[in-house]
């Protein structure tokens, strides 16, 4: 059996050969004296620079600072309603029958490794600009930012901000506020960057795109040579869209029938001609042999002149942003510790309750972890395990 060098295979040697590099670049020069640590799929790097830059931000515009702290707490707020609202309305939905699949992103789990490098990619974006917020407004807010830096581990990269604990503490309740809502606003303005993008640069659907050929199906025929993100523009002389037209437009065609489907390949649109086999799941219904992504499920031309496969992982590139940074943002607004909606709802009712506030906190804890794991139990209970 002939071996394929496949783009997740590529991207495991490439991330064992980092860490491999990093580790006895580390070792051989001591790089521990300057900050940084290094294990085994760990590193951590604690910079004074990082510090600076962050006291200098803070002073630069405090008022503005001020403003926007401000008005992301005000957006944090609706996010943790919203957080509430889906979580429960997802239970409601599950006990009509209609769930939502809601699981955390686990490589090779729940997460195919071919889209590993996109959720990297859009998990720092996502992270960095939400601790250099925290940063800021604790600065802005006079509490001491006693380290700041860069993590890894495996294949996850961000940043962190540590704040002196024991001065958030002592510090007013609208300034513990807006410190801890700074990172979810942070990650709502990015995902909504991110979708102005999405909407802004890329034309109408113009296909459907192909995410895998699937072996030994009419389409898979060596000689059509069609590859992964190649686009389905017509079926039988009508032209197709989206995934939603070439559905309504196959949805009655049986094997063994004659298709003729144009597929634009590098740039180039090509008619095949294919005889439909039998479908494994319905073998009343004609089959063609090609799985699509939800991702993205039609094929958008940038307005940038890029050539069709620069298109299209840009576009996926954009869309990781925007739902990466919109989840972040979300979650970490539920009152879940250790996220930091559990401190922005506690600390006010903190101050309603004068008796029994561990309590009230463990209860939060209880409501809030029951909801998040019930969601996830029902989605694996409904769908099992299903890579995206």
């Amino acid at each position: 059996m002939a071996f394929t060098l496949t783009p997740e295979f590529v991207f495991l040697l490439g991330l064992g050969v980092f860490w491999l590099v990093l580790y006895l670049v580390a070792y051989l020069f001591h790089l521990d004296k300057h900050g940084l640590e290094v294990k085994p799929g760990y590193f951590m790097f604690k910079s004074k620079a990082l510090n600076s830059s962050i006291d200098k931000l803070a002073k630069k515009q405090p008022t503005l600072w001020t403003v926007l702290s401000n008005i992301g707490l005000a957006f944090s707020i609706g996010l943790m309603a919203y957080a509430l609202y889906f979580f429960i309305n997802n239970l409601f939905r599950f006990a009509k029958g209609a769930g939502g699949y809601l699981v955390p992103a686990v490589p090779g789990l729940t997460l195919s490794l071919y889209w590993l490098p996109f959720f990297v990619f859009s998990a720092v974006v996502a992270i960095l600009p939400h601790e250099l917020a925290h940063g800021i407004v604790a600065r802005l807010e006079n509490i001491p930012v006693l380290s700041t830096g860069i993590i890894a581990i495996l294949v996850l990269f961000g940043a962190f901000v540590e704040p002196d604990e024991k001065e958030v503490e002592k510090a007013s309740l609208s300034a513990r506020l807006r410190m801890l809502s700074a990172g979810s606003s942070t990650n709502l303005v990015t995902a909504l960057f991110a979708l102005m993008l999405l909407t802004g640069m890329f034309s109408a659907p113009a296909g459907v795109m192909i995410f895998r050929v699937i072996p030994n199906s009419p389409l898979a025929n060596p000689d059509f040579n069609v590859q992964q993100w190649d686009v389905i523009q017509a079926v039988n002389n009508t032209q197709v869209s989206s995934y939603a037209q070439y559905s309504e437009l196959v949805k009655n065609v049986g094997p063994n029938v004659t298709l003729t489907i144009a597929i634009l390949h590098a740039g180039q649109r090509e008619n095949i001609t294919l005889v439909t086999a039998p479908n494994p799941e319905n073998s009343s219904r004609g089959f063609v042999g090609f799985e699509v992504t939800f991702i993205s499920l039609d094929y958008r031309p940038s307005r940038l002149g890029l050539d069709q496969y620069n298109d299209v992982n840009f576009y996926l590139t954009v869309f990781w942003v925007w739902l990466v940074a919109f989840s972040v943002a979300v979650v970490n607004m539920l009152p879940l510790y250790p996220f930091d909606g559990e401190r922005v709802l506690y600390y006010p009712l903190e101050r309603a309750v004068k008796k029994r506030k561990r309590e009230l906190r463990i209860a939060l804890g209880v409501f809030t972890w029951g909801l998040f794991s019930l969601n996830i139990i029902l989605s694996l209970w409904r769908f099992g395990l299903l890579p995206i």
